[in-house]
């Protein structure tokens, strides 16, 4: 899934504190030509911008002085050690095997977790709760 050279310490790099990834995060915008490469135009310092005149490499990702890919807010997403000679971030992340989370996803692991945890109702001490907080409420 990674090539030996993108592995920190023999292990894939540690760059989300998920799995979900969406590339929007890190890319710049811009068009594309009919082969799929962004059109870009060129800052006053002559690096890549976007439409907007925000910093870009020669594939569109947002990247900071040092050549490391950053998303919208400026965070580090990857070092530039970890992009290809023409500053492809890792094909894992292009090619949507990590999707970004969305709220049914969410959804079913809520459920799921539900589904495993047994219930109170069953419970004779949550029973006498129920009983105490009803009487309470009777008595007030």
């Amino acid at each position: 899934m990674f090539e030996k050279r993108f592995l920190k310490n023999g292990e894939f790099p540690k760059i989300f504190p998920f799995t979900k990834f969406n590339i929007k995060r890190v890319l710049g915008d811009f068009e594309m030509d009919p082969l799929g490469n962004p059109i870009l135009d060129r800052g006053s310092d002559g690096t890549f911008v976007d439409r907007n005149g925000k910093r870009v490499n020669a594939r569109g990702y947002f990247v900071d002085k040092q050549g490391n890919v950053i998303d919208k807010l400026g965070k580090l997403m990857f070092e530039a050690e970890m992009l290809d000679s023409e500053g492809e971030i890792p094909k894992v992340f292009r090619t949507g095997l990590l999707k970004s989370d969305t709220g049914s996803s969410l959804s079913r692991l809520m459920s799921e977790i539900e589904r495993n945890q047994p219930s109170e109702y069953g419970n004779p001490q949550w029973k006498r709760e129920q009983q105490k907080q009803e009487l309470r409420k009777a008595q007030a």
